[in-house]
């Protein structure tokens, strides 16, 4: 399912250049998970993907900006929603970053929701990748293991990874398991995507169905947990979603998986070609009177934006449009087509508008049939009324 609510990127601001180049465009990104298949671009920003991420720490000195008391990513607090998992691709100055962000930061706990639990095993990582973070990396440092988050990392992808909790399974490079409760988030980013034969596999576990659930001591897996112990980690995610870049990187829309449980591919396609749009239709309408515009595209299309001299106008089957116009003049209309294939097109056609034409004779004088009409009828009576009396 696509959504079709848009909203604008936020603008990432820092200090701190880096100095990798960006992301080929004789490529793109798509997205597989069983028959749904869609194409993405990162989001875009000037600083690095842990600034973009900025998750607030309190073990860390208060003169550093990544100070906090929140354990969250405080940089995406536009992009998170309650009870919803947001994965995205992210473009900054050291390269293209996949981040995952769980749940939603909230600093009134009374508007939020419990927290869950996340297990996400990847394969096919890039070997010259690195984690730029890893959301909590903190389990040596706090008492409780069993709340803490578990970072399993293969020796090949343990760059930037403060902590490691053993292997992950066999033939995976890393099993991330995080646990976090109301009002916080958790996820991580993991830099080095810009490659032309990326193809990385993630298998989710939402809920009750993750490594471990704060309430049970499975590692691995033993009795379910008990909502009873933790309440407040024992929350459900509800949603899980992609982030991508529209409209020129300037907007972003949410594309909604379909499933919670099946596992996703991320991986690089050659660049499509951008749709391009035509639009066919009258030139001439008459006021009052239904006309049709039809348009095409060179791609498959995700949605249509009608428009007549500026102004939305809705459509019944997305492709056509059927319109009457109110008063004569010029009109103008606009048709913009979507794809996964960013970015957009947009068709024009200009329309003449006329009043409708006023019943006339054949010598151009109005009404003057009708007059004839008349005259020829009160001849006949009149010749009639004559020749009964006579």
């Amino acid at each position: 399912m696509i959504s079709a609510l848009f909203a604008p990127v936020v603008s990432a601001q820092s200090e701190q250049p880096g100095d990798d180049e960006p992301a080929d465009n004789e490529y793109t990104y798509r997205i597989v998970q069983g028959d749904q298949e869609f194409e993405v671009r990162p989001i875009q920003g000037d600083v690095p993907a842990e600034a973009f991420y900025d998750y607030r720490d309190p073990y860390q000195s208060r003169e550093n900006p990544s100070w906090g008391r929140s354990f969250s990513s405080r940089g995406t607090t536009d992009y998170q929603q309650d009870s919803t998992s947001i994965l995205m691709l992210y473009e900054g100055p050291n390269g293209v970053s996949l981040i995952a962000v769980h749940d939603k930061y909230h600093e009134n706990l009374d508007n939020a929701t419990a927290g869950s639990s996340v297990s996400f095993q990847l394969t096919g990582l890039p070997d010259d990748g690195e984690w730029a973070m890893i959301d909590d990396d903190y389990g040596w440092r706090i008492e409780d293991e069993e709340k803490g988050d578990v970072a399993q990392l293969d020796a090949d992808h343990r760059a930037g990874a403060a902590g490691n909790d053993g292997e992950p399974p066999e033939g995976v490079d890393a099993r991330l398991s995080w646990a976090w409760m109301t009002g916080r988030t958790d996820g991580m980013a993991y830099r080095g995507l810009a490659q032309e034969d990326l193809s990385i596999t993630l298998d989710p576990a939402f809920n009750e169905n993750s490594y471990h659930r704060v309430g049970d001591d499975r590692r691995p897996d033993e009795e379910p947990d008990d909502p009873e112990e933790g309440e407040e980690y024992n929350g459900t995610i509800d949603d899980w979603q992609f982030i991508t870049a529209t409209n020129g990187g300037e907007e972003y829309k949410r594309v909604w998986f379909s499933s919670l449980e099946e596992e996703v591919r991320i991986e690089t396609v050659p660049a499509s070609e951008p749709v391009t749009a035509s639009l066919s239709g009258p030139e001439q309408a008459t006021v009052g009177q239904n006309v049709t515009f039809t348009a095409n595209a060179t791609d498959e299309v995700e949605g249509y934006e009608w428009t007549i001299n500026g102004t939305p106008v809705e459509s019944t089957d997305g492709s056509t449009l059927t319109h009457s116009f109110d008063e004569a003049g010029t009109a103008e209309v606009n048709v913009t087509v979507m794809s996964a294939a960013e970015p957009s097109d947009t068709a024009s056609s200009t329309v003449e508008v006329v009043e409708a034409e006023t019943q006339t004779t054949d010598d151009g004088t109005p009404g003057f049939g009708i007059w004839v009409a008349l005259i020829a009828l009160t001849a006949v009576i009149l010749l009639a009324a004559r020749r009964l009396h006579t």
